[in-house]
């Protein structure tokens, strides 16, 4: 939890509980307004609603795909899980009370132990969710980098486990940072403030160093080793590539798959830059913020130190938008299971008729759909068998002709899965031979030659048998279940 904007930090600076005595209070004027400016005020409250709407969507929407998709459930997955979990627990710890803020610096109302609770999960998410980024880091190098130790490393137990250690460390760092905060009086209840009321010597240091310059520095060596090599693999490929172009037929299909990788990899360099970025620009500015707080108590640069806190309260908040998009919302996969759950849900919440006659006319219009998509399918089997049989042709035109002969034509033992007249290849003749399996009454027609002039007949007449008994089927199922009813 940060310090909060000019006038709040004049009273931290000018009005702690060792200075408080009855005859030091200085007068009404001297105290700050209330709230800043409505310029400043009302694009602030609009922006950090925004950020809360999305945070929210966003990261709700990680952990429902996470949860209810089972082929999500991976060791990468779980480390993103938790830090959406840690997001959100910023979100709504911290940015409703920030926007009221905004609108009443003082009097603090919410007690002592809310500003102690806030400033325990405020810190703890903050701590849990630069950890999760790192572990995370580290998870990706070992994949990308050592897949061999990636095997035994990327483990689901393994991964919870160290989940757990990370949310633990992240609490008992919290605790120090926590115990500083505390409401502030001044000479009447209504000159109170929630801020730093005992300060830890070096803990904010400290903190920063732990938990900012540490992970920046591990997460930007080990994404330039990632980056370094997937480069490597990609020259390593392009030299292959171009071997190969030299002896092999395929040197175009050789070419394109090589562009396609490429572009591959610089999609993913992209975003190992971005990633890097994005982590130095949403908390480099929170902990100088910090630094400066207590670095600079006196300083009478009001308005920059306002400046400062003020955008670092936006980029600190809005990590938590950022982090489903680089993670989540730019992965394929991600997306896939993020349709899928939508569908799953949509048909959920469908309406479900519960009279007698909606029932029927369910079977009615099921019994129908089973029809026609059989039908469909029947048709394009027919469909599918002329293609392949004309592509044959094409390939293979020295030896069709001895299908076009009825003399070339012999009986095939051979059973195709489809029950349709169609030409096969014999392998001892170089013919083709045409199998027929047609279903009539119930008894089977036995294999037979069959001129390539009658092909057509034969596929209508076996489609005629099939549609019919399966109508009849279907007929004999409907009224089953009509009558069950």
């Amino acid at each position: 939890m940060n310090y909060h904007a000019g006038d709040e930090d004049y009273l931290d600076r000018n009005f702690t509980t060792s200075d408080l005595n009855d005859t030091a209070f200085p007068p009404l004027s001297a105290y700050p307004p209330k709230r800043a400016e409505l310029y400043i005020v009302i694009p602030l409250t609009i922006l950090y609603s925004l950020i809360l709407l999305a945070g929210l969507i966003g990261n709700v929407v990680t952990c429902i795909v996470i949860a209810r998709n089972k082929h999500m459930h991976n060791a990468t997955n779980y480390y993103l899980f938790s830090l959406a979990v840690s997001d959100l627990l910023l979100l709504v710890t911290g940015m409703p009370v920030e926007i009221y803020y905004l609108w009443s610096r003082y009097p603090y109302v919410f007690g002592e132990t809310f500003c102690v609770l806030r400033g325990l999960a405020a810190e703890t998410s903050t701590n849990a969710t630069v950890l999760t980024i790192t572990a995370f880091t580290v998870e990706r190098y070992f994949a990308i980098c050592h897949p061999f130790w990636s095997h035994s490393l990327s483990k689901l137990s393994r991964a919870i486990r160290l989940i757990l250690i990370i949310w633990i460390i992240a609490l008992l760092c919290a605790i120090p940072q926590a115990m500083q905060f505390g409401v502030v009086f001044g000479h009447t209840e209504e000159y109170t403030v929630c801020t730093v009321e005992t300060q830890l010597e070096h803990a904010f240091e400290i903190s920063t160093f732990l938990f900012f310059v540490t992970p920046m520095t591990l997460i930007s060596i080990l994404y330039a080793l990632i980056g370094f090599r997937l480069r490597r693999s990609a020259v390593m490929k392009r030299s292959t590539s171009s071997q190969d172009s030299q002896y092999s037929v395929a040197s175009a299909h050789t070419s394109a798959s090589y562009c396609k990788q490429n572009r591959s990899s610089q999609r993913v360099l992209k975003m190992l830059v971005a990633v890097v970025v994005a982590f130095f620009i949403c908390w480099a500015p929170f902990h100088v913020q910090r630094l400066v707080a207590i670095y600079t108590p006196g300083s009478d640069h009001h308005t920059v130190y306002a400046i400062v806190t003020y955008t670092s309260g936006i980029l600190y908040y809005l990590s938590t938008t950022v982090n489903p998009i680089l993670y989540h919302i730019m992965s394929f996969k991600f997306r896939e299971a993020f349709k899928e759950t939508l569908s799953r849900c949509c048909c959920e919440t469908e309406q479900r008729p519960y009279s007698q006659l909606s029932k029927q006319k369910r079977l009615l219009g099921g019994s129908s759909k089973k029809f026609s998509e059989s039908l469909t399918e029947a048709s394009s089997g027919i469909q599918e068998m002329r293609t392949q049989l004309h592509v044959y042709s094409e390939f293979n035109g020295d030896m069709v002709q001895p299908c076009l002969s009825p003399a070339k034509q012999t009986a095939s033992t051979h059973k195709p899965r489809r029950k349709t007249g169609f030409c096969w290849p014999n392998t001892s003749t170089g013919s083709l031979e045409v199998v027929t399996s047609v279903v009539k009454g119930g008894n089977q027609v036995p294999n037979s030659n069959i001129s390539n002039s009658s092909l057509k007949d034969v596929e209508q007449g076996a489609l005629e048998a099939e549609l019919s008994t399966y109508m009849l089927s279907v007929e004999r199922t409907r009224r089953k279940q009509l009558f069950s009813v």
